[in-house]
């Protein structure tokens, strides 16, 4: 019950970070394709560096449970694909999409219900497809770390230091014109 409530938390929190960042307008999103306002950027980045730092740590004194799905490469070019075309098409990702839900955005509730409607359709075409599927490019569960026989930390703190460093050096909306 506690790991729910924690996720609940987490979750919650997440959201609240999104929807005050912004993340959850279409129209931020789209001017920061356009790198008119680097705000979502400077929060991905700063997002990715500390999750790629803290989750490291909870890794390195044993507190994470660090499990690498296989790769896959048909799968990551189709997905990656489908992601893209979705994510130029709305202008949501999954998260930004829930998110603009909870403020009531009728083009968010589109996004969300187009996403699980294509996740029901690749569930029930599964086990049709999976052969073919993951026949392409299966390498098994590769890390950049386990290539060089270090722990994952190693590459994660200074990748995750200059992900903050370059969010902390992208100017604010307003400051490059």
């Amino acid at each position: 019950m506690l790991t729910l409530a924690l996720g609940l938390a987490l979750g919650a929190a997440f959201g609240a970070l999104l929807q005050l960042s912004g993340a959850s307008s279409h129209t931020k999103i789209v001017n920061a394709l356009r790198l008119k306002d680097l705000t979502i950027m400077k929060l991905i980045l700063t997002a990715i560096g500390v999750g790629l730092v803290g989750v490291h740590l909870l890794d390195l004194f044993g507190l994470a449970n660090m499990k690498v799905k296989e790769l896959y490469l048909l799968g990551i070019v189709i997905a990656g694909a489908i992601f893209g075309v979705g994510f130029a098409l709305t202008g949501y990702c999954p998260g930004t999409a829930l998110a603009a839900c909870a403020e009531g955005k009728p083009d968010a509730w589109v996004t969300v219900m187009g996403g699980l409607g294509g996740a029901l359709v690749f569930a029930f075409l599964f086990p049709e497809i999976e052969e073919h599927l993951l026949s392409v490019g299966r390498y098994g569960p590769v890390t950049i770390p386990d290539l060089f026989g270090i722990h994952g930390i190693w590459i994660a703190a200074p990748l995750g230091l200059v992900c903050i460093w370059l969010a902390m050096r992208l100017p604010s909306p307003g400051g490059a014109r």
